[in-house]
């Protein structure tokens, strides 16, 4: 945030000088038009002239500096995971987006993207690149789990084997809507999901290395399960949990948070494993 607190100062600091030079250009065209020394030692006729020039500058500055402030990103700000088809939308009117996500089971990115290239029109076919990374849901963990007789976080395989086959699920959903771009002519899409033994509690989403969107499963939900109502499951909610947006025009502490996540993403990706592994 250091470098965020500089490059303010030297802001403010950049519109003081300049303004303070167009206003010293302004007062001294005014005192050449009046005061005939000083229009003498300026050796110029036309002192009024440049002095309501210098003074028109002063005031578009203002204004287009004022302007500039408005409209800058805001460094941070709180989005609902519904508001990603919005920025997907976008991303899509360009040649090649890209997509980077880590997530629960990656419900969020497939259906607002889904939504997104089903909605979209324009002349642009854009050819989208989608990662999704989730939890290895073949790996015994205690959340999402159960709670034992105890009432201690205990490893479910069953409820790992349905979120397995919710992961699997997305995918094929992609894969079909894949093909229906390319048979459409609209352009392409290639998602592919990989898999980590990691926590499910952290999410985020990366949009063209310039939007990041970065949240946590906020809530630990104790319910009974489908096939056996006796027994509770500890499951993870989120869809409902506000993301932090950030923007990579919004300064140096938006750009080093993105850049973070970005280098995080790759090395786990890179060490992660494809969630249908390739046929033999």
């Amino acid at each position: 945030m250091a470098w965020g607190s500089g490059s303010e100062g030297w802001a403010r600091a950049e519109s003081a000088v300049t303004k303070t030079l167009l206003l010293g250009v302004f007062v001294l065209g005014l005192v050449a038009q009046f005061v005939t020394p000083v229009g003498d030692a300026l050796e110029g006729k036309a002192y009024l002239g440049g002095a309501v020039l210098s003074l028109v500058g002063y005031v578009l500055y203002s204004e287009v500096r004022g302007l500039n402030v408005a409209l800058r990103p805001a460094v941070r700000r709180e989005v609902a995971a519904s508001e990603l088809r919005g920025f997907f939308g976008a991303a899509l009117g360009r040649a090649a987006p890209r997509i980077d996500a880590i997530g629960f089971t990656g419900e969020t990115v497939v259906n607002e993207l889904a939504r997104s290239l089903d909605g979209r029109q324009g002349a642009v076919r854009p050819e989208v690149a989608v990662r999704i990374l989730v939890p290895d849901f073949t790996r015994e963990m205690a959340i999402p789990g159960m709670l034992d007789a105890d009432g201690k976080a205990a490893d479910d395989p069953g409820f790992r084997a349905e979120l397995l086959r919710q992961v699997r699920g997305y995918e094929r959903d992609m894969e079909v809507l894949a093909r229906r771009m390319s048979h459409d002519r609209r352009g392409a899409l290639a998602v592919e999901f990989r898999v980590l033994h990691i926590s499910p509690f952290v999410k985020f989403c990366l949009v063209d290395r310039e939007h990041l969107f970065d949240g946590i499963y906020d809530e630990v939900k104790e319910e009974p399960s489908r096939d056996l109502p006796a027994r509770q499951v500890l499951d993870l909610m989120g869809y409902d949990s506000l993301l932090t947006h950030w923007h990579i025009d919004a300064g140096a502490a938006a750009r080093e948070k993105i850049a973070r996540r970005q280098e995080l993403f790759e090395t786990l990706w890179r060490v992660a494993r494809p969630l249908t592994p390739p046929a033999s």
